[in-house]
């Protein structure tokens, strides 16, 4: 198995994504090796460096939804408007009528939970 030392992974890093398991196998190493490599505090600069990589994959997303909603795409425009319009109102969520009125008889009610029928 290969060495891993920062400059290795460092060149790994630009077109990985951020995806550790590319990175990997850009230095020939399993993933579990990136992880351990990783999680020592004297290569935190390098996760950095991979955070970065993942917000240009962002970016690039960002650019492919702009472009769908310029094309007029309806699902680019609701996406567009449930996530980045909330505070314009364009927001998906359910209401719940708690003025429903219940006409059911409880014991009724009890016998049929204890004959399995809401199961």
């Amino acid at each position: 198995m290969a060495k891993l030392s920062k400059k290795k992974v460092r060149e790994a890093i630009p077109g990985s994504m951020g995806i550790y398991a590319v990175i990997s196998n850009k230095c020939g190493v399993n993933r579990g090796s990136i992880t351990r490599f990783l999680q020592k505090e004297k290569n935190q600069n390098l996760v950095e460096e991979i955070k970065e990589e993942r917000e240009k994959l962002i970016d690039v997303g960002e650019r492919k939804i702009i472009e769908l909603i310029n094309a007029g795409n309806f699902n680019a425009i609701k996406l567009l408007l449930t996530t980045k319009g909330k505070d314009r109102g364009w927001i998906e969520r359910q209401e719940i009528d708690s003025n429903i009125k219940v006409d059911m008889d409880m014991e009724k009610f009890r016998q049929e939970v204890r004959d399995g029928i809401f199961k």
